[in-house]
């Protein structure tokens, strides 16, 4: 699976997390008896975010940001395979080497030595992974356990949702996107410039044309109707999601500045709801199951005993 290509991929920076390794040393949190460590936290961040395409000066930010998020993660995920452990269930040896071929069978063309050697620069031992692959199956099963088998839907609920969100289910319809793109060697004084003429009413077509350096300056800055999320990078594919028609903004990243501007949106057409069906009871069950999923999380996080000593770095 895809997943674990990137579960495994992580964080690959030079530095982080290992000449400073002491500078992170300490207690993240107590789960009964057991220690959630800091370097605990930030391993499981290597491995679970890829943080590559941040620039390098937002990074600090982003580990704080990113920090309670995973430290919960590792909370959830302890009381989970303690539940799992009072269960008294038992997940054969055999499932787990029989997972473990799957995932070097689909991720590494079956060939161990890359997996070994990928885990060796990411300062994780086989053994290490063999056990999160483990660890992984029970949290899966217990989820399924507690949630999957225990929510069903009747029509009713799904017309009713579908009614609330159809154009969730619409075909795809598109963003009229315009851009202009300041590179790093004209600096943060061109791109204020830019935007001090377009405020003043200038044509963003041609100050396109005039400044920007992407693959849409001859045609003005212009990229029709697109999905953004198809085209962009995820940070520029956010800001537009977040744009109202007619509003611009500026979006940065590693130097570069993007003035973006939301011209237009189109809307899919909406279907009926027996030709989208199974799609709005899927959604359905997904909401109901991650409620429940939520509900049963905090029920263990009752009967447990809890102590956060660092909420971040």
């Amino acid at each position: 699976m895809k997943h674990w290509m990137a579960l495994v991929m992580g964080l690959v920076l030079a530095g982080w997390g290992r000449a400073e390794a002491s500078f992170y040393d300490g207690v993240a949190a107590y789960v009964n008896d057991k220690v959630v460590t800091t370097e605990t936290v930030l391993q499981q961040m290597r491995l679970n975010f890829n943080l590559s395409q941040v620039p390098r000066e937002e990074l600090p930010n982003k580990i704080r940001e990113l920090f309670p998020v995973v430290r919960d993660m590792i909370v959830d995920r302890m009381l989970i395979l303690k539940a799992y452990e009072d269960s008294g269930a038992q997940l054969p040896n055999e499932a787990v080497n029989h997972r473990i071929k799957e995932i070097i069978g689909e991720s590494f063309d079956g060939n161990e030595a890359k997996l070994r050697d990928l885990l060796r620069r990411q300062r994780i031992t086989y053994e290490e992974w063999c056990k999160q692959v483990r660890e992984d199956m029970i949290v899966v099963a217990m989820r399924q356990l507690q949630v999957g088998k225990k929510t069903s839907v009747s029509p009713k609920v799904v017309k009713l949702y579908y009614a609330e969100h159809m154009d969730d289910f619409a075909e795809e319809g598109g963003v009229h996107v315009r851009t202009i793109l300041i590179p790093p060697a004209q600096g943060a004084a061109v791109a204020d410039e830019v935007l001090a003429k377009l405020e003043a009413g200038g044509d963003f077509a041609e100050l396109a044309r005039q400044f920007s350096a992407d693959s849409q300056a001859a045609q003005g800055g212009d990229w029709g109707y697109v999905q953004p999320q198809e085209v962009f990078a995820p940070q520029m594919a956010e800001a537009i999601a977040k744009l109202k028609v007619g509003e611009r903004t500026v979006v940065e990243a590693s130097g570069y500045r993007s003035i973006v501007e939301k011209v237009a949106v189109k809307r899919g057409k909406r279907p009926p709801i027996a030709e989208v069906y199974p799609r709005v009871e899927a959604a359905v069950k997904q909401q109901l199951g991650q409620a429940r999923y939520n509900a049963w999380l905090e029920e263990l996080r009752k009967k447990a005993y809890i102590k956060v000593v660092r909420e971040g770095l």
